[in-house]
């Protein structure tokens, strides 16, 4: 039935303004045009074609005219907004990525797309190779988790043991003196008694 998605019609009330949206402000580089009758926009195999709104006609604000794909969202909305462009939602995730949304002249939705590492944007791929992309990107960041070098591990200190089996001390704790018992060490305290000091004279 229908084998490709080819062009999508935005119909501007003034088309010189959102010509300079489309082209200058969002940068989208013109493929063909005549005068001021229609300009298409070609990126990638979709071309986004804009003609003059009809007389009678109103824009529909609430539909959503194009979605432009982006590497990276962050700096690509702050681009925008140093243009004077305003983002009226988002940035916000979703299951295939993170999206945020804007408006041209006439209040047309614009949503502005960045694809997750593991769901290759659908613009570019086929769907019925979406699945083995996917595939290849799980492979490819076991791989790199596999790569990363991890902490080193600080080996574990044993204790060295004697020739009896008992642990040997280094430094202050070798050279200290064994401690003598309680009552050996009281005895080497107590005064000498009268009878002692007697035995000493004689």
């Amino acid at each position: 039935m229908f084998q490709a998605l080819r062009r999508i019609y935005v119909a501007a009330s003034d088309f010189t303004r959102s010509r300079r949206f489309y082209g200058e402000t969002l940068g989208l580089p013109e493929a063909s045009g005549f005068e001021n009758d229609w300009v298409e926009f070609g990126l990638g195999p979709v071309l986004l074609k804009l003609t003059p709104l009809r007389s009678g006609d109103v824009p529909a604000r609430n539909q959503v005219a194009v979605v432009l794909s982006t590497a990276k969202l962050e700096p690509t909305l702050q681009t925008l907004k140093d243009r004077g462009v305003t983002v009226t939602r988002g940035p916000s995730e979703e299951f295939t990525g993170r999206s945020a949304e804007i408006l041209d002249p006439d209040g047309y939705r614009i949503i502005v797309f960045e694809a997750s590492d593991l769901h290759p944007d659908e613009e570019w791929v086929p769907m019925s190779k979406v699945d083995e992309k996917v595939r290849q990107k799980m492979a490819k960041k076991r791989l790199k988790e596999k790569g990363k070098p991890g902490k080193p591990r600080r080996p574990k200190i044993s204790a060295k043991k004697g020739k009896k089996g008992t642990k040997k001390k280094s430094g202050k704790a070798a050279k200290r003196k064994p401690v003598r018992s309680t009552s050996r060490a009281r005895k080497a305290r107590r005064p000498a008694t009268k009878s002692a000091k007697r035995k000493k004279r004689v």
